[in-house]
């Protein structure tokens, strides 16, 4: 039996299922209500036993008052019970139909198979790709195991396991100058904090500044509010912010500076000894000299506690999720604040006793050449392992009205264009 559900009710049964994600939340459906869709909270009982749930994110088809439906990341239910999954899926359409729904779709947070942190299938592990025929064989339509960004939601991630394991262990998998990078955290005098909501602004600032330099659509200021007023106070979302104090990193730099000069003038009393440890000391004592020159154009430019990385952090479930990222571009390359923001999360990830930490989406091309390449390269620099999901299902439960809203779709994409 298909019934609706409360909202209370349907947030605490979705966080008994293993695989549930934030988009299986009350607040994500809020968060959607700001652009037309409607939620509908369904459960499937068999002699008074929760077997599945789902949230249904119902936009308007206009003037023939229809809907078409989006679970997202499908819904939660045991899909190795193929008999269970049927009789559900039997009673779910007749259940939608009667909503006016003429189309449903969803994308299971369900793996396809294991991936290593190159791309390549594990031999010897699952394949999921039974799954994958026995939802068509109930009557969805499998939209393709498509490498690109073609779906509501990316088919491929990147992910970094961390259960049972300390960062410690972790960072031993960091490339090596992403390791050395990281632990200039303390001597660059940068520090990780949640950004307040009066501070969103300051977010959206550096989205903004990484969008335009990389070529990326960003979102609006109202939606950042609106996903900080419908996430944050449930802990689903936080805003994390990486700052560099000016004047400590200038005294530290200092600091650095005389040791070296002291070191040069002892190793100088036998110059034609120490030819090569002379240059190698000249050679960080200019480096430093040039970080102290770009030092002093950031405060110019910003002030003495400067914002440098910005990270959108969801929580939910078994992971912790990097959804978005941005930086101060111009100072990225000299204070690694990327790399630290990111380490200084993964440690946060590790003692709240997330299983993963999500780089989330990435394409399936692992072909250097491929254009968002560089993409896979920056999240992979810290470990990991790619996941491919099973992808996205579409089920047509009224197909004279499905016909007219892809036609609808073509001529709006096409007015858009």
């Amino acid at each position: 039996m298909i019934k609706e559900i409360k909202v209370e009710e349907f947030n605490r049964l979705a966080r008994t299922f293993p695989n549930v994600t934030f988009y299986q939340t009350s607040n994500w459906a809020s968060l959607k209500s700001f652009t037309g869709w409607k939620p509908l909270y369904l459960g499937y009982y068999e002699n008074n036993k929760l077997l599945g749930i789902g949230l249904f994110l119902l936009r308007s088809m206009p003037i023939f008052d229809s809907f078409l439906a989006y679970c997202p990341r499908g819904y939660l239910i045991n899909y190795f019970d193929f008999e269970q999954l049927e009789s559900f899926n039997k009673e779910l359409i007749s259940y939608l139909k009667n909503e006016n729904v003429f189309e449903l779709i969803i994308d299971p947070y369900l793996p396809l198979n294991q991936r290593d942190i190159n791309g390549d299938v594990v031999p010897n592990s699952f394949d999921n790709t039974y799954i994958v025929e026995e939802l068509k064989k109930i009557g969805y339509k499998h939209t393709g195991y498509n490498l690109n960004y073609e779906n509501l939601q990316p088919r491929f991630l990147f992910r970094l396991p961390l259960k049972n394991k300390t960062y410690e262990e972790i960072e031993k998998d960091f490339k090596k100058e992403t390791k050395r990078r990281v632990n200039k955290k303390d001597f660059l005098a940068i520090s990780v904090r949640e950004l307040k909501k009066e501070e969103i602004t300051d977010f959206k600032d550096l989205m903004e500044d990484t969008s335009k330099r990389r070529s990326f659509i960003d979102r609006p200021l109202t939606y950042y509010k609106q996903m900080y007023d419908t996430l944050h106070d449930d802990g689903i979302l936080r805003y994390m912010g990486a700052y560099i104090d000016v004047d400590r990193c200038r005294e530290n730099i200092s600091i650095e500076k005389n040791k070296i000069k002291k070191r040069i003038e002892k190793l100088s009393e036998h110059k034609e000894n120490n030819i090569g440890k002379l240059k190698e000391e000249n050679v960080t004592l200019n480096s430093l000299n040039n970080l102290l020159k770009q030092l002093n154009i950031c405060e110019k430019e910003k002030g003495k506690n400067i914002l440098l990385s910005v990270v959108c952090l969801l929580t939910y479930g078994k992971e912790a999720i990097m959804l978005l990222a941005g930086n101060d571009e111009d100072y990225l390359q000299h204070f690694n604040s990327s790399n630290i923001i990111v380490s200084e999360l993964i440690k946060l990830s590790i003692n709240e006793g997330y299983d993963y930490y999500n780089f989330y989406g990435i394409t399936g091309n692992f072909d250097p050449n491929n254009k968002n390449y560089g993409l896979y390269t920056y999240k992979k620099q810290y470990g990991g392992e790619v996941l491919e999901l099973i992808g996205q299902f579409e089920y047509t439960i009224q197909k004279p009205l499905k016909n007219i809203y892809d036609m609808m779709l073509k001529i709006y994409k096409m007015s858009k264009k």
